[in-house]
C-alpha cells in the first residue's frame, strides 16, 4: 500500500484492511502531496507510469494494482461490496 501519512483516505485504507485482517506492506512517500513533503516523487511518478495512478493509496495485491480506496482496478471499497476482495488476497496468497 503506497500512502502519504497525513492523507485520511490512506489512513481509511489502511484502517480497513487492518479491521479486516488482511496484511499488508506500508509505503510511506512522505507526509502529504505537497510538493516538499514527499519523500520520494520519483516512486510517485514510477506508479503513474505503471498504473496509470498517482492518486494515493495505491493498493497491490500480488504485484497488481487494484487502486485506491473508492476507485481504480476496482479499488478496496468496491472489491468488497462485489464480494471479489478477500479471493483476490488468497489468489495472490496461492500464487506466491
Amino acid at each position: 500500500v503506497y500512502t502519504y501519512e497525513l492523507s485520511p483516505f490512506c489512513t481509511e485504507a489502511t484502517n480497513l484492511l487492518d479491521n479486516i485482517g488482511v496484511g499488508y506492506k506500508k509505503v510511506s512517500l512522505g507526509r502529504e502531496w505537497i510538493p516538499g513533503l514527499i519523500a520520494n516523487p520519483a516512486k510517485r511518478a514510477a506508479l503513474l507510469e505503471i498504473t496509470g495512478q498517482s492518486s494515493l493509496p495505491n493498493v497491490f495485491i500480488g504485484g497488481t494494482s487494484i487502486g485506491g480506496l473508492y476507485s481504480g482496478k476496482p479499488g478496496i471499497v468496491p472489491a468488497l461490496e462485489k464480494g471479489v476482495f478477500m479471493d483476490m488476497v488468497e489468489d495472490a496468497k496461492r500464487s506466491m
